[in-house]
């Protein structure tokens, strides 16, 4: 399990951001943490806002698709993401994290047995000729 942050400028925003998170099953859960206030430079100016921080809860495998999914929507330019690693926790919670996150890719049946080529590759080796050469 991993915790990733990222901070939004408004309620909204990150309300809309944490819902669909969830929705998309990109986190078994979402936080959202008012900052009240936020000092932090920005193209050579010191800025001072309050922010929302999400604090998300997923894996690691999700972790490509979340990043993805907030850089796209997110309204900064430059979006904070970044994650913490879970090294340990209350077992049954893990594993809710787990199970439900992109759960979608758990039920799908994987059967390799249907899967077939389309020629055998014996045969194709016994058909296969020796390209001419020209002589010269």
């Amino acid at each position: 399990m991993i915790i990733v942050l990222s901070t939004y400028p408004s309620k909204e925003t990150a309300h809309s951001a944490a819902r669909k998170i969830v929705e998309s099953e990109l986190a078994a859960c979402v936080s959202i943490i008012k900052i009240q206030d936020s000092i932090y430079k920005w193209k050579g100016k010191i800025e001072e806002n309050s922010e929302y921080l999400l604090l998300i809860k997923t894996t690691k495998k999700a972790y490509p698709q979340l990043e993805k999914f907030i850089k796209d929507r997110h309204p900064h330019d430059v979006p904070e993401v970044i994650y913490l690693e879970v090294k340990g926790g209350e077992k049954e919670y893990l594993q809710w994290v787990s199970s439900t996150t992109l759960s979608k890719l758990l039920r799908v049946p994987l059967d390799l047995t249907v899967m077939k080529r389309a020629s055998d590759p014996s045969k194709e080796l016994k058909s296969a000729r020796k390209p001419r050469t020209l002589s010269m």
